[in-house]
């Protein structure tokens, strides 16, 4: 009976250990996807088409999605749902939009600081209208804004214009701060001040924080908390309470699009 129940048990540590691999083989595999192979044009979705005020839930998906814009027709934010894509993905169109902001990912809003997320990344891959489809001013990539105190952020990967976004483009008085490489490149820092704008808490002054790369790019993997980190090391506190970090498109007029083929973040130790 004893070396029965001693196989017995031998088996089904076995087994336990065999299906515990696969399992983090299966894991290891999804958190190898490389971005730049992620080029599937995706399909279907849920469209919206209204402004979104503030930021919504997507069924079934740990995101959350926003979309504004303040004038044009026909402007639009498909998400192409949980299983596709990353799970992040989505298409963005706007026409003759003063301003169109459309974003997906993470909304935190729960009183605690960038550190308490551990490190938080994102992977993508997407296609664009040309450039000068989105107005004078532009921005692809990570978007959010803190409380305590408010500021709004970018982490700036590609843009719609000719040549570098420096001081001219950002406004409100904008000054580089520093620069830094991460994730293969150098990105330039600056700060500016928005007075009397729209923010999350209605018509506000802010500051604004940038990390804007030198070589843009439409696909790889963005280490976000890094620019936290810089930012803070060069004097750039952050608030204390973060609100979100979400993969941005946002258009200053024009007509053009943005599409997906991959969106994904994640918060790793």
């Amino acid at each position: 009976m004893k070396m029965r129940l001693f196989l017995t048990g031998i088996i089904f540590l076995a087994v336990f250990c065999l299906l515990t691999a696969c399992k983090a083989s299966k894991n290891s595999e999804e958190q190898m996807v490389d971005p730049g192979t992620q080029e599937k044009q995706l399909t279907g979705g849920i469209t919206f088409t209204t402004n979104s005020g503030g930021y919504q839930q997507l069924p079934g998906s740990p995101y959350q999605y926003e979309m504004w814009s303040a004038s044009g027709d026909n402007n639009k934010l498909i998400w192409y749902g949980p299983d596709q894509g990353g799970g992040a993905a989505f298409r963005a169109e706007w026409n003759n939009a003063n301003v169109f902001l459309g974003r997906v990912g993470y909304t935190w809003n729960e009183g605690k600081p960038y550190t308490e997320y551990k490190n938080v990344y994102c992977d993508f891959n997407f296609t664009r209208s040309a450039n000068g489809t989105a107005g004078g001013t532009s921005y692809i990539g990570i978007y959010g804004w803190t409380r305590k105190p408010l500021i709004e952020w970018y982490i700036v990967e590609d843009w719609y214009g000719e040549g570098a976004i420096g001081p001219a483009r950002i406004g409100g008085d904008a000054e580089k701060k520093g620069e830094f490489v991460v994730d293969g490149a150098t990105y330039f820092i600056y700060q500016a001040l928005r007075v009397y704008q729209p923010s999350i808490d209605g018509t506000a002054t802010f500051p604004q924080y940038f990390s804007v790369r030198q070589t843009p790019r439409q696909s790889g993997t963005i280490s976000i908390t890094e620019h936290f980190k810089e930012w803070e090391r060069i004097g750039m506190e952050l608030g204390t309470n973060i609100y979100e970090a979400k993969f941005l498109v946002e258009a200053g007029g024009g007509t053009g699009w943005f599409d997906a083929s991959y969106i994904s973040f994640s918060q790793k130790e």
